[in-house]
């Protein structure tokens, strides 16, 4: 948790502070502008590997089994990474992770500029990559509460989710047109360098190094405590599945765009570039929307959403034009950040700092798994079905999915 001190020059209480009041946090606006300008960077490398997957490969099924591969990490890793993140300076483990993600960058990157890149460089990148991801992304989320107060702490969230759907909107916008000029390999070497920004920020940051988990308890104890905190919160639960199902079942429109951006539709790199900024730009305004609602009727807006966001899905997956397509991509992008930054808070505003790691990394890896067996269960499908019957399949499953849950648990509703 920051102090007073922490907050450095105060900013004006009629300015961006009044809308944000986590930016008058000193540490807070340094891990935000680190972050968001290494969030172009990643944007960039995803749509570039998920290119040169294609290119390669020209499977959907690689597109798909590729993100299973980083997931293979992300169990084990991701267990005793909360235990890390509870007792290591959160801030020390963060930095080490994004060293580590800006040397795999920098190596895929020459790799594919050099010619020399292969499936299997791929896969072992990609492996490496979930494995580092496993700890840096439930390390920034439980890294919040030490950099603002804790009535600060949803506008935080909500301004992490902001930078995370801003840089995405940039870089995606500008994804398509880097990979036809210096290539996916450069594209991603430009990744590796936007990593310097976070890691000087982050060496920047003024916190206590301290674990939270004093108690070192037995590493078995440790990592059950987590899976118990959210075992006696059924309606948490019931939230984090509506994430993992839904959002999971939503994912592969972007999990198979570089296949429905050339085959389906026929646009290519540019149409990849800009059917992925939609997306991007309706998340900025699933922004907004999660800023206007404050804190009320967060449930009924929760159960709303996780029923829109599969007619979405299906909609798209049927369209044939790519100015529909991408009106579509809007409201998916809309609909699928609220249902996501709804999910988080949430979760963050009932959970003990304490176990806030172990917590924090078992949602992690629900998000990823989620994401990348949705991805991995379309993109299969896709090879025997063509890819517009695998997801409108995949939205119809997570279309009877909530209204099941809704029916099932209507006390979801009631969140506030």
């Amino acid at each position: 948790m920051t102090d007073t001190a922490d907050y450095g020059p105060m900013l004006p209480t009629a300015g961006p502070a009044a809308v944000a009041p986590a930016l008058r946090s000193r540490n807070f606006r340094l891990f935000w502008f680190g972050q968001s300008i290494s969030l172009v960077g990643t944007s960039l490398q995803v749509v570039a590997e998920g290119w040169l997957i294609y290119e390669i490969t020209g499977s959907t099924f690689w597109l798909g089994m590729v993100s299973f591969i980083a997931l293979l990490p992300v169990i084990p890793i991701s267990l005793l990474g909360g235990v890390l993140i509870d007792r290591m300076p959160r801030r020390k483990v963060i930095l080490v992770t994004q060293c580590g993600l800006m040397a795999q960058a920098a190596i895929f990157g020459l790799l594919a500029l050099s010619g020399q890149l292969r499936l299997w460089h791929i896969i072992f990148l990609y492996f490496i990559f979930g494995a580092l991801l496993a700890i840096d992304h439930p390390a920034r989320r439980a890294f919040l509460v030490d950099l603002v107060e804790r009535d600060e702490l949803a506008n935080a969230v909500a301004l992490n989710a902001t930078s995370f759907n801003v840089t995405r909107l940039v870089g995606f916008a500008a994804s398509g047109l880097l990979i036809a000029t210096i290539g996916a390999g450069g594209t991603i070497l430009l990744n590796a360098v936007t990593y310097l920004f976070s890691i000087v920020a982050m060496a920047s940051i003024r916190v206590l190094d301290i674990g939270q988990d004093t108690q070192r308890l037995p590493l078995g104890t440790a990592l059950s405590e987590g899976i118990t905190t959210l075992w006696k919160q059924p309606i948490i639960l019931g939230t984090i599945s509506l994430m993992a199902i839904v959002g999971g079942l939503a994912w592969p429109v972007y999990g198979m765009m570089p296949a429905f951006a050339e085959d389906v539709l026929g646009r290519g790199s540019i149409g990849l570039g800009v059917l992925l900024a939609a997306g991007a730009l309706g998340s900025v305004v699933g922004t907004i929307a999660v800023a206007r609602l404050g804190t009320h009727r967060r449930g009924r807006t929760l159960t709303a959403v996780s029923l829109l966001l599969p007619a979405l899905v299906v909609g798209f997956a049927l369209s044939k034009n790519i100015l529909v397509a991408c009106l579509l991509m809007v409201g998916v992008g809309m609909v699928l950040l609220v249902l996501q930054s709804l999910t988080i808070t949430l979760v963050q505003i009932r959970i003990p700092d304490r176990v806030r790691g172990r917590v924090m990394s078992l949602y992690s890896m629900l998000h990823a798994g989620s994401n990348t067996a949705g991805n991995l269960l379309v993109g299969g499908s896709a090879v025997y079905l063509g890819l517009p019957l695998a997801l409108t399949l995949g939205g119809l499953a997570a279309l009877i999915y909530a209204l099941g849950l809704s029916i099932a648990v209507p006390a979801l509703r009631r969140q506030d």
